[in-house]
C-alpha cells in the first residue's frame, strides 16, 4: 500500500468524524448548516484529490515514461465501468429490497435489519470492487476505495440528507443517561477505522488479522443490537 496516498483521505475522514462526534455529543442536533459544513468538507477533499492527481500526472509526463502495459482503449474501460457499476447497483438494490421483506417477516428489528441486509447491499459495491482489486494485486485500489467509501458516506451521504432534512440523534435506545448511537455507534466507528488505517500507514499493510478483528467487531456489534431489543 502506497502510505503517501492514504494519508489525506484518513486525516479528512477523521476531521470529518471529529466534527461529526462534536456536534452528537454536544448539541444532539444535525441542522441543516452542520449539513452544508459537511458538504463543504467533501468539496475540499475532492479538490485536494484531483490537485494532487493532476500533479502527479504532471511529474509523471516530466520523467522517463515507462512500457506502456496491453490495456483496453479508453471508452471501452469506460463503458464496462459504468455497466459494472450498474450491475451492482441493480444487484444492491434487490439485495435490499427483498432482504427487508424477508428479515420484516421474520420480525427482525430494524436496527438489526440496518445493520445487515441494508448495509451489505449498500457496501456491496465496495466488497466487490475490494475483493476483485486484491485478486488482481491492487491493494492500493482496494484500500482507497474502503477509506474513501466511508468518507464519502461520512460527508456527502451524511451532508446531503442531512441538508435536505435536520435530525437529532436517535434516543429511543438508552445506555444509562446517553442514547446507544452516542455510548457505542460512533465510539464503534472511530476504533473499526483506528485498527484498519493506523498499522497500514505506520508499515504499509494490512494484516489478516486486522481482518479477524474487525469481522468480529462486526458480528458483536449486531448481537449488542439485538439484545437491546
Amino acid at each position: 500500500v502506497d502510505v503517501a496516498e492514504l494519508k489525506k483521505p484518513v486525516l479528512f475522514f477523521f476531521i470529518a468524524a471529529v466534527f461529526y462526534a462534536v456536534v452528537a455529543y454536544t448539541t444532539g442536533y444535525f441542522s441543516r448548516v452542520i449539513g452544508i459544513a459537511l458538504l463543504c468538507v467533501f468539496a475540499i477533499y475532492m479538490f485536494v484529490v484531483v490537485h494532487d492527481a493532476m500533479k502527479r500526472r504532471v511529474d509523471a509526463e516530466n520523467t522517463e515514461p515507462a512500457p506502456e502495459e496491453k490495456a483496453l482503449p479508453t471508452w471501452k474501460a469506460l463503458l464496462f465501468l459504468v455497466l459494472g457499476a450498474a450491475f451492482i447497483a441493480f444487484g444492491a438494490d434487490l439485495l435490499v429490497d427483498n432482504g427487508i421483506i424477508i428479515a420484516g417477516r421474520l420480525g427482525v428489528p430494524e436496527s438489526v435489519i440496518a445493520l445487515t441486509f441494508v448495509a451489505l447491499g449498500t457496501s456491496l459495491p465496495e466488497l466487490v470492487t475490494a475483493i476483485t482489486a486484491l485478486v488482481k494485486k491492487r491493494s492500493a485500489l482496494s484500500v482507497g476505495n474502503i477509506i474513501g467509501a466511508n468518507l464519502f458516506n461520512l460527508v456527502l451521504v451524511s451532508g446531503l440528507a442531512t441538508a435536505i432534512g435536520p435530525f437529532r440523534v436517535p434516543s429511543s435506545k438508552m445506555i444509562g443517561a446517553y442514547p446507544a448511537s452516542l455510548a457505542v455507534d460512533i465510539p464503534v466507528m472511530f476504533a473499526v477505522m483506528l485498527i484498519m488505517t493506523v498499522p497500514a500507514i505506520k508499515t504499509g499493510k494490512l494484516k489478516r488479522w486486522q481482518g479477524i478483528i474487525l469481522l468480529i467487531i462486526y458480528f458483536a456489534f449486531i448481537l449488542f443490537q439485538l439484545s437491546m431489543n
